[in-house]
């Protein structure tokens, strides 16, 4: 991919996440981001993901109503970010990218798996942040116990929120953009 049409989708797809993520700002972990992260890697590969990834995190970490993220906590949510990323890219590898949505079964089986797929990545992005943050604040394994503890509620409405998200709105992302973008089903793109 040209370099220059890297840098515009990870622009594009960063602007979408941070746009849709203070748009659903009244709704605390229930957010687009994710989904977008997984389809910009999916369709364009690790690569565009990670960016978009990282470039969504510095605004919306940075510049955010509900307060910033702060240093060391911003590269911990930058880093969990990247297993949607990552996910997103291994997923549209062993699809072949835009290898599509067809109609009956096969198609639910798809659905059924990208749902899965946004609940495990989010399930390990709230496993490692929390983790990580209860290490920051409290300095110890009983802090880290405690913030998985005190977050279950938030961890359960990001993995569900993702769930849903996965099963239903990524599909068609990645329809849409793909007719737009031109990407072919070997992964390349015209």
């Amino acid at each position: 991919m040209l370099r220059s049409r890297g840098v515009a989708i990870m622009a594009v797809f960063s602007a979408l996440a941070v746009a849709s993520n203070y748009a659903l700002l009244a709704f605390p972990q229930i957010k687009l981001m994710d989904s977008l992260v997984f389809v910009s890697a999916y369709l364009f590969g690790f690569g565009v993901g990670a960016g978009v990834a990282i470039i969504t995190w510095l605004v919306y970490g940075s510049v955010n109503p509900l307060g910033a993220a702060g240093f060391p906590l911003l590269i911990v949510l930058m880093v969990g970010e990247l297993f949607f990323a990552f996910s997103g890219a291994l997923l549209g590898r062993r699809w072949k990218r835009s290898a599509v949505f067809g109609n009956g079964s096969r198609f639910l089986n798809k659905r059924l798996v990208l749902g899965l797929t946004g609940l495990l990545s989010a399930f390990v992005y709230d496993f490692w942040t929390n983790a990580i943050d209860g290490l920051l604040i409290y300095r110890s394994i009983e802090g880290i116990a405690l913030r998985w503890i005190t977050g279950v509620y938030f961890a359960l409405a990001h993995e569900l929120a993702d769930f849903v998200f996965f099963a239903f709105v990524v599909p068609v992302l990645i329809v849409a953009i793909s007719r737009v973008s031109y990407v072919k089903s070997d992964g390349t793109s015209i």
